[in-house]
């Protein structure tokens, strides 16, 4: 399987920084797996984590969409969000990193 994040790169703009291009591709590929999915949730909605009320309040719907997405189709999914107000950059820079302090805590 050959996968390309060419379309992210040029959609995340001429000031896109690797981390944002690293939590999209990553959330994607985690997110994949239902168990890992799962984990991940609870990881950013544990109270310890700094971004859970922003996630939970705001961000974590369009979050889930974006990961969920084909990335074959980000170029229209980009449009979408902006129908919307938003962006994938946007939403990009929104998902939650993972605390390696506490993300062992959150397995199954």
């Amino acid at each position: 399987m050959t996968h390309t994040h060419e379309p992210a790169v040029e959609i995340l703009g001429p000031y896109a920084m690797l981390h944002d291009l690293a939590r999209l591709e990553y959330g994607r590929l985690l997110w994949r797996k239902a168990r890992t999915r799962e984990r991940l949730l609870r990881h950013w909605t544990d109270e310890r984590h700094p971004y859970r009320d922003r996630f939970l309040e705001t961000w974590r719907p369009v979050v889930e969409e974006v990961l969920e997405a084909d990335p074959a189709q980000d170029f229209e999914l980009d449009a979408q969000l902006k129908s919307r107000g938003l962006s994938l950059r946007v939403v990009v820079r929104e998902i939650p990193p993972v605390i390696g302090s506490f993300f062992a805590e959150s397995r199954i």
